[in-house]
C-alpha cells in the first residue's frame, strides 16, 4: 500500500502519512517541531528519508478524566495569506491576547477542507495538568464569588440591623413619648373595674336571704319574662308584704286575683310561685306557664280531680292534657306542679331534672338571683318593648308608665335585668342587675345607670310639679315622693360582675311602703294630668323654701321620721340633710385620720329633730372624736372631727 507523503511548510521535511482522514487535521514536524495542517503533497519515493508522521492531537480516547481546556475558534479572512497570524478579538471581560510574530504558525491551503482552529497542543502532553489548572482556576474563582457572597451577606445584615435598630429604636421612642402624654386609661379601667366588683361582693355579703338560684326547671321554650313571688309570706296577715300591697291598692287587689287564676291555689298555699311568659304571635296576648311549689304535700288524687284532663305518658313524663281549656299539668311531686300550655306539654316534660334554655340574657342572670326574696322580675327590655309596639299587653292607662320605665331600662345599652325586692322587718333590699348589652362595658353601664339614678329624682319632680291631686292626703304623698326616690339614689351602690352592672339599694323597712304609695298615687295621678299644658297648677308640699327657716340651725331642728337599720353613716346624714332641706359635708380625710369610715353601720328608730338623730349617730360607741360644725355662710352643716376643727379653726356645735 502506497503512503501520503506530507511535506513541513518550514522545513520542507517529508513526512508519511499512512492514514488519509488524517488529512485536514493539524499536526507537529518531528524535526523542527513546527506545527502545522497537514495538506495532501505527491507520493514518496521508497529512498526518500521519510519519518513516520504523529498528529499534533491525539485520537479522541474514552475520557476517564476531566476535558483539557482549548481556546476559543476566531474567524480567518479568506484573503489572508498562508502563515499570516490573525489576532482573535478578545472575548467581553477579556484581555486581548498579544501577538508574538515568532510563535509558529499553522499553514493553510486553499482546497483543503475547513478544519476547526484549536489551541496547540504538544503530542505526547499531559492532560492531568491541564485539568489541574482548570480545578484550580475554578477553585480560585469559587473562592472569590463565595468571598463576594459572605461579604455581601455580612453587609446586608450590618445596612439590615442598623435600619431595624433606627426603626424600632424610633417606635419605641414614640410610644414612650405617647404613653407619657396619654393618661393611663387602661390601669384607670381596671382600677375601677375591681373597685366596682368588690363593692358587688359587699352589697351580696350583706343581702337579708342566701338561699339558691331561681330554678327554671319546668318551664317551656321561649320564656322571655319571669315573675318570682312567696305569697306565702306576701300574703301573711300583719306582715310588711301585707302592708306594701294594701299600699298599691288596686294593684294589689289584682294582683292576688292572678295568683289565683294561673295558680289555681290560695296565695297563702303556695311558698313560691315561678310565672313564665311567652310572647305569642304579633298582635294575640302572650302565653303563661307556672311552677307552683306548696306550702305542704297534697294529695295526687285530689290534684288530679282539681286539674282534670287525659294522661299523657309519651313525652316521658307523665302530664294530663285538658283540651277544654287548652292547658297542660305536670305533677313533679306532692309538693310541686307545673301549669302550662297544652301546646308546651312536651317542653316542660323534659326539662323536669334540666331546665330549658331560654335566651342568653336570661340564662346569664338567673344563676345570681336569689329564690327566697320575696319578689324578682326576670325580663329582657327590647321584648317589653316589642310587647308595647305589637302585642299591647299592658292597658291604656299601664300602657303609659310602662313606656317611661323602659326609658331607664335601654335596650340599646341593657340586655336582660333581673330586679329583686325583700321587705323584711327591720330594712327593704333592693338588688337590680343589669346585663349589658355588647355595645358596651360593665363599667360604662355602671356610669351610665348612675347617672340615671342621680337623675331620676328631677324627673319625677319635673312631673309632678305639674300635677294638681285635689285631695289632701294624696297631694302631700305625691308631694313628697321625688324626696323619696332622691333618698334612694343616694342609698344606692353600684357594683359590676361578670357581664353585668349592680344596683343594690337598702333602706329602712319603713321606706317599702312609702315608696310603693307614693309611686301609686303618683302614676294614679298621672293618668289625670295633661302634661302638655302651658300652665299647670303648683303642687303644694307640705315644706316650701318660702316658708323654711333662714337658719342651718333651725332647719335642723325640725321634726323627722328616722328609722335606719344598718344604714351607712353616710347614708344617714344625706338622709336627715334630705328631710331638714339642708345641704350637708363630710370631711373624709378626718375621718380616715381617726380610723373612722362613711360606712359605720347605723340602726335606730326616732320621731325627733335632725339634731336628735346626728346626735344619736354621734353617741353610737368609739365615735367620740365626730363633731357638727354648722356653716351657715355655705347653708350647709359639716360632719368632721374634733382635731381637724381645731387645726382648721373651726366652732364644734354643742349638743344640749
Amino acid at each position: 500500500m502506497s503512503l501520503l507523503v506530507v511535506h513541513c511548510p518550514k522545513c520542507n521535511k517529508g513526512l508519511k502519512l499512512r492514514d488519509e482522514s488524517k488529512l485536514g487535521k493539524k499536526g507537529k514536524c518531528p524535526k523542527c517541531a513546527h506545527v502545522f495542517v497537514m495538506q495532501r503533497s505527491e507520493p514518496a519515493a521508497q529512498d526518500e528519508d521519510e519519518v513516520e508522521f504523529q498528529l499534533a492531537t491525539p485520537a479522541p480516547q474514552p475520557q476517564t478524566t476531566q476535558p483539557v481546556a482549548g481556546v476559543a475558534a476566531h474567524w480567518v479572512p479568506d484573503n489572508a495569506p498562508v502563515g499570516t497570524p490573525q489576532q482573535p478579538a478578545p472575548m467581553p471581560g477579556m484581555q486581548p491576547a498579544v501577538f508574538n510574530p515568532n510563535a509558529p504558525q499553522t499553514g493553510f491551503h486553499p482546497d483543503a477542507a475547513p478544519a476547526a482552529v484549536s489551541a496547540p497542543v504538544s503530542i505526547g502532553a499531559d492532560l492531568e495538568g491541564g485539568a489541574a489548572r482548570l480545578k484550580e482556576l475554578k477553585r480560585k474563582s469559587a473562592k472569590r464569588r463565595n468571598f463576594a457572597i459572605v461579604a455581601g451577606l455580612l453587609t446586608s445584615l450590618l445596612v439590615g440591623g442598623g435600619v431595624y435598630a433606627v426603626n424600632d429604636y424610633q417606635a419605641k421612642e414614640k410610644a414612650r413619648l405617647a404613653a407619657l402624654e396619654r393618661p393611663k386609661v387602661d390601669e384607670d379601667a381596671r382600677a375601677k373595674h375591681e373597685e366596682l366588683k368588690q363593692t358587688s361582693e359587699e352589697a351580696k355579703s350583706s343581702s337579708p336571704t342566701k338561699g339558691e338560684p331561681i330554678a327554671a326547671n319546668c318551664l317551656p321554650l321561649g320564656t322571655r319574662m319571669m315573675i318570682s313571688l312567696r305569697p306565702a309570706e306576701l300574703w301573711k296577715p300583719q306582715s310588711r308584704g301585707e302592708e306594701i300591697r294594701f299600699c298599691l291598692g288596686p294593684f294589689g287587689t289584682w294582683a292576688e286575683e292572678k295568683v289565683k287564676e294561673l295558680c289555681r291555689f290560695e296565695p297563702a298555699q303556695i311558698e313560691h310561685a315561678l310565672i313564665g311568659i311567652l310572647p305569642g304571635p304579633v298582635g294575640q296576648p302572650p302565653q303563661t306557664a307556672v311552677v307552683v311549689k306548696l306550702v305542704a304535700d297534697a294529695r295526687k288524687s285530689e290534684l288530679i280531680t282539681a286539674f282534670g284532663g287525659e294522661l299523657v305518658e309519651s313525652f316521658g313524663y307523665p302530664v294530663y292534657i285538658n283540651e277544654a281549656e287548652d292547658r297542660c299539668y305536670l305533677i313533679k311531686d306532692l309538693r310541686t306542679i307545673a301549669i302550662g300550655p297544652a301546646e308546651s306539654a312536651e317542653d316542660m316534660a323534659r326539662s323536669v331534672e334540666f331546665p330549658n334554655p331560654q335566651s342568653d340574657g336570661i340564662d346569664a342572670l338567673l344563676p345570681q338571683t336569689d329564690a327566697e326574696r320575696h319578689v324578682t322580675l326576670v325580663f329582657e327590655p327590647r321584648t317589653i318593648d316589642a310587647f308595647l309596639r305589637g302585642q299591647n299587653i299592658f292597658g291604656k292607662d299601664v300602657e303609659a308608665l310602662v313606656r317611661q320605665t323602659l326609658t331607664f331600662f335601654n335596650p340599646d345599652d341593657i340586655d336582660c335585668v333581673a330586679w329583686s325586692l325583700h321587705f323584711g322587718d327591720k330594712e327593704f333590699y333592693s338588688d337590680m342587675l343589669l346585663r349589658n348589652t355588647t355595645l358596651l362595658r360593665e363599667v360604662q353601664l355602671s356610669d351610665a345607670v348612675r347617672g340615671k339614678v342621680k337623675e331620676l329624682p328631677f324627673e319625677i319632680l319635673s312631673m309632678v310639679e305639674k300635677m294638681n291631686p285635689q285631695v289632701l292626703g294624696p297631694r302631700k304623698v305625691i308631694g313628697r315622693f321625688p324626696a323619696m326616690t332622691q333618698v334612694f339614689a343616694k342609698s344606692s351602690k353600684i357594683g359590676v360582675g361578670t357581664r353585668f352592672a349592680e344596683l343594690t339599694t337598702t333602706l329602712p323597712e319603713r321606706a317599702a311602703p312609702n315608696l310603693a304609695l307614693g309611686a301609686l298615687l303618683a302614676w294614679d295621678e298621672s293618668t289625670r294630668t295633661d302634661f302638655n299644658a302651658q300652665q299647670m297648677a303648683p303642687v303644694k308640699t307640705q315644706s316650701t323654701d318660702s316658708n323654711l327657716p333662714e337658719l342651718v340651725l333651725d332647719r335642723l331642728k325640725m321634726k323627722i321620721d328616722m328609722e335606719f337599720a344598718r344604714a351607712p353613716l353616710q347614708d344617714a346624714f344625706a338622709y336627715i340633710a334630705d328631710e331638714c332641706k339642708v345641704d350637708h359635708y363630710i370631711d373624709g380625710d378626718a375621718l380616715k385620720a381617726s380610723g373612722y369610715t362613711k360606712n359605720m353601720p347605723n340602726t335606730f328608730t326616732m320621731n325627733d329633730t335632725g339634731l336628735a338623730g346626728i346626735k344619736a349617730i354621734f353617741d353610737a360607741p368609739q365615735r367620740e372624736q365626730l363633731c357638727l360644725v354648722i356653716q351657715q355662710d355655705k347653708k350647709r352643716f359639716l360632719i368632721t372631727t374634733l382635731p381637724f376643727a381645731k387645726e382648721q379653726g373651726l366652732t364644734p356645735y354643742k349638743f344640749e
